[in-house]
């Protein structure tokens, strides 16, 4: 029988559910900012070699974000465009909730949610799992990655001959030159 969650029930499984992978994690949020716990959380379940996959939806992704995402092997990462539902599922629990993967949200906003165990309902575990499968088959697979782009004009040839350069300016960081590739 599914159980209702409050926030703190919600946060508490959420952590229980990734702690307790043993094969497979599935992650939907359209939001993803992850606060440093799950990290910590989500780098052990690559060491361990466990397939993971997050699926979001909203395509600003924090630079910090994709500078983590960018050296775990094992996590793949997918676009779904239009995305709102939030789901989080391993091989026995499932959370359909309003939490998103945000560290904001997770410690100031007020969130509810349902959990499912496999072992007690698994006609109910099966819906969410297959509705998470489609909605991974939709979303597009990225391949984050991060570049330094410089800021600093290429040289223009002078009406004499020479180059002439603009002003130099100091490279800078830009979430904007982000590469996804499919």
């Amino acid at each position: 029988m599914a159980k209702f969650l409050n926030t703190s029930g919600t946060n508490y499984f959420l952590e229980e559910l990734i702690k307790d992978a043993q094969d497979r994690l599935i992650l939907i949020s359209p939001y993803l900012k992850l606060n440093d716990r799950m990290k910590e959380l989500l780098s052990d379940k690559n060491r361990l070699k466990i397939d993971v996959r997050i699926v979001y939806g909203k395509s600003e992704l924090q630079p910090q974000e994709i500078e983590w995402l960018r050296g775990l092997t094992f996590i793949r990462t997918s676009f779904c465009r239009n995305l709102h539902a939030k789901c989080y599922m391993n091989e026995e629990l499932c959370i359909v909730t309003s939490l998103n993967l945000y560290e904001f949200s997770q410690v100031n906003n007020n969130e509810m949610g349902i959990l499912v165990r496999r072992s007690e309902d698994a006609e109910l575990y099966k819906d969410v799992a297959e509705e998470a499968q489609r909605i991974i088959r939709i979303s597009d697979e990225v391949r984050i990655s991060l570049e330094r782009v410089s800021t600093e004009p290429e040289a223009k040839p002078s009406s004499e001959g020479k180059a002439e350069r603009d002003e130099p300016t100091a490279d800078k960081l830009a979430s904007s030159k982000l590469v996804q590739c499919a």
